[in-house]
């Protein structure tokens, strides 16, 4: 049986209250993320005192130690304060239209005859059943929050889910128990998720009804974890939309929303994750000891093997991104100067078969000048098929593009950590030496290329846009291999490395890079 899947708006009217999105399953049950308690958690526990803050400790607890909330509990105290809360659900329900040609006795239009429906948002109480983490999902999120700026015992709602139904509980048992039914079967032909799959995500931003059923498509950047319990993806959202549903492109439910971003070092993180919708109810049934066999459907492999042509860079402490790359039959790897330091150095690289040291050929020695570019060796035996191919064609306003490198949260320090992400998005600007546009580059990702859809290198992505010390995540700016195209041609015939120099930019490039302002010829 496929499951009827509607969009919701979930609220808790206490205060300090909370509003965003949500998923209702066959009219009946709603599940959104745990960060809608999270507000409420943390007033109670700031007062430290009291039986509303040793049951907000105690839902905590239980939490981390990835135990099963069963909120509906008469026997436990911690439970009795979710349920103290009041929780309205808001979504749409399809009218048909009037007929208004006779405002004294108006008819009903049946559906087949009317070219629009009515959706009138209806709002309706709920209540709550159970709240529960998947350890696999909450290990992963820690790793990738663990150097956020704010960290507290209370982040593990945010790998928390929340259950609740719209029937009142004399009702609840016998529909609760379709719904397991319903979700069993739906689990039991899982689609696997992989990068750059197409995804659908609906929400409400901000958590307004003006929104309501807002769509973002993007595509997946990253599967993360343990039966790809954690997925990234390109979609841009803003706060509010956590507890969303995201789609394939079969408008399948694959996961939920449940981060849109965070501050790291002061600087504001926009990084969409959202939980496997399989992994996640296989667990919460695992919780409730219903197992269940489920099947991965096959799929064909990728035609775009982007993984395979990028390398992880360890130097000063600091990691970021680099490409292999092939200039006249020789083999080198192409990345930022302020990834690698200082030419003669050596750094430490990890591509997809092997981990090696490269020497630093030659690093731009004027840090205050574009292009922020290194050359590295490669091994002589990279094979031709791990080389990715250098743009001939300038990028092109408008033209879909895909930025690929690590994250600053793929941990170096383990050996088998070889997961680069890739982020989709558009040009935005084509300017004197510089490409900018609007897909996601996270730090680690500097030197890391930007591909085209055909997947040749247009571009190496240096960092996002910088007005007064203010980073705007989703503006970035990379170097056109078009700019530089000739001079690595030429390097690779002479071996004279000072024929690199040329790759630093003129002052012309330099003013687009520092957002001087341009001339302006005056009419005044």
């Amino acid at each position: 049986m496929l499951l009827k899947i509607r969009h919701a708006l979930i609220e808790v009217a206490n205060a300090p209250g909370a509003k965003q999105s949500a998923i209702i399953i066959n009219n009946d049950i709603i599940i959104s993320s745990g960060s809608l308690i999270q507000s409420c958690i943390e007033s109670t526990g700031e007062k430290d005192k009291g039986a509303e803050g040793g049951s907000a400790a105690g839902i905590i607890s239980s939490l981390q130690q990835c135990e099963l909330v069963k909120v509906q509990d008469e026997d436990n105290e911690a439970c009795k304060y979710l349920r103290s809360l009041t929780y309205l659900v808001t979504f749409d329900r399809q009218r048909p239209q009037l007929n208004a040609t006779n405002q004294s006795s108006p008819t009903l239009i049946p559906v087949n005859q009317s070219k629009q429906r009515q959706h009138i948002l209806t709002r309706y109480s709920a209540r709550p059943l159970y709240v529960f983490c998947a350890a696999e999902v909450s290990r992963n999120l820690h790793r990738i929050l663990l150097n956020a700026d704010s960290q507290d015992a209370n982040a593990i709602l945010r790998s928390s889910f929340i259950l609740l139904s719209m029937r009142p509980s004399t009702e609840s048992t016998e529909s609760f128990q379709r719904f397991l039914d319903n979700i069993a079967n739906y689990l039991r032909y899982l689609h696997s998720i992989h990068t750059l799959d197409d995804v659908l995500v609906m929400c409400s931003p901000f958590g307004l009804e003006n929104f309501y059923k807002t769509i973002s498509i993007g595509k997946v950047s990253n599967v993360m974890g343990r039966g790809a319990c954690l997925f990234s993806l390109s979609n841009a959202l803003p706060l509010g939309c956590e507890g969303s549903a995201v789609f394939n492109n079969k408008l399948r439910l694959i996961g939920i929303v449940i981060c849109t971003s965070f501050q790291r070092q002061q600087e504001n993180v926009n990084l969409t994750l959202a939980a496997n919708f399989g992994y996640l109810f296989k667990n919460f049934m695992d919780q409730l000891g219903i197992p269940i066999a489920s099947f991965n459907l096959p799929r064909d492999s990728t035609n775009f093997p982007w993984e395979r042509t990028i390398v992880v860079i360890q130097s000063q402490g600091q990691q970021g991104t680099g490409t292999f790359i092939k200039v006249r039959n020789k083999r080198f790897i192409l990345t930022c100067g302020h990834v690698v330091g200082q030419v003669n150095s050596q750094v430490i690289c990890r591509a997809a078969d092997r981990e090696f040291q490269a020497d630093v050929i030659w690093s731009n020695p004027e840090d205050n000048r574009p292009y922020d570019l290194a050359l590295l060796t490669a091994p002589d035996d990279v094979p031709e098929r791990h080389c990715v191919r250098l743009a001939r064609q300038r990028a092109t306003l408008g033209q879909t593009v895909y930025n690929a490198g690590f994250p600053y949260f793929v941990n170096f320090n383990f050996k088998y950590d070889f997961n680069p992400s890739i982020f989709q998005g558009r040009i935005i600007k084509c300017d004197t030496g510089a490409i900018m546009s609007d897909g996601s580059v996270q730090a680690g990702q500097s030197g890391g290329p930007m591909f085209d859809q055909n997947g040749y290198m247009i571009g190496v992505c240096v960092s996002n846009i910088k007005v007064d010390d203010m980073i705007y995540p989703n503006i970035n700016t990379a170097i056109p291999i078009c700019d530089i195209r000739f001079t690595l041609h030429e390097f690779a015939k002479t071996n004279d490395v000072k024929i690199l120099n040329n790759l630093v930019a003129s002052q012309d490039v330099h003013r687009v890079w520092s957002l001087e302002m341009p001339p302006i010829q005056s009419k005044l």
